[in-house]
């Protein structure tokens, strides 16, 4: 599925199989979060993947620590986003209030 010609299958499967992934886990998101976990996913699917490949340790241990390491970026990356929408949204309404508190109509 590496070939260029099988591309747009391999992506499709792909978000299939993300998509499963995260129906079987549970998931019932309907909102942006739904494309950005299975996005996240996939890429992450992918990258164990090919790293596997070249994976000589005695069963698959390098790419177990691999998917661990890749797994906890994820989780960092998605704390500190939400870190950085909460600070976005407090900002904002704190904009505003003081636009108010002058005679600004909003």
């Amino acid at each position: 599925m590496a070939q260029p010609t099988y591309v747009p299958a391999s992506l499709k499967e792909l978000a299939k199989l993300s998509d499963e992934i995260w129906f079987l886990a549970g998931d019932t998101s309907v909102d942006t979060s739904w494309y950005t976990k299975r996005a996240s996913l996939a890429a992450i699917y992918a990258a164990v993947e090919v790293f596997q490949t070249q994976d000589r340790s005695p069963g698959f241990k390098d790419t177990e620590r691999f998917l661990d390491e890749r797994l906890g970026d994820l989780r960092t990356v998605g704390t500190a986003m939400s870190e950085v929408g909460e600070w976005i949204g407090f900002t904002g309404h704190s904009l505003i209030n003081v636009l108010r508190s002058k005679g600004v109509k909003i």
